[in-house]
């Protein structure tokens, strides 16, 4: 009989999870996963921002956020752009993102990235999985 147990890991069960992940992941490839962020900050408060990974020659953008009052006024892709020079600075040579079918791909496309791949969810929505050549 088994011990497994399902829980919901606090943030120490899941750092330690994370690093198993990370330690396997780099025994087999060239994995260096680097963490770095742009955020724009008005008064004290962060009203828009983004996070990029660095890993294996590449920039995975994991979020792009601008407050809603601040949209259309050119920052989302100010971030991102910012996102992908940091990342050729840093040697990636290309860029990877995701994005679901009620947020942004025509900005995404318009910037240049293209699908690669898409994952209908059972409840309608989709996520679009996106590239781009920097």
């Amino acid at each position: 009989m088994s011990d497994l147990e399902l829980v919901e890991p606090d943030d120490a069960a899941y750092a330690v999870l994370s690093g198993k992940f990370a330690d396997y992941n780099a025994a087999h490839s060239t994995w260096d996963w680097k963490s770095y962020s742009l955020v724009l900050i008005k008064d004290g408060t962060i009203v828009a921002g983004g996070r990029g990974i660095l890993n294996m020659g590449a920039l995975e953008v994991r979020g792009l956020w601008v407050d809603e009052a601040l949209r259309g006024q050119g920052l989302g892709e100010e971030i991102l752009t910012g996102l992908e020079e940091e990342a050729r600075r840093r040697g990636a040579r290309r860029a990877m993102l995701y994005t679901y079918s009620w947020q942004a791909l025509s900005f995404y496309e318009r910037l240049g990235y293209r699908e690669f791949s898409r994952f209908q969810y059972p409840d309608g929505p989709e996520r679009i999985d996106l590239q781009k050549e920097l």
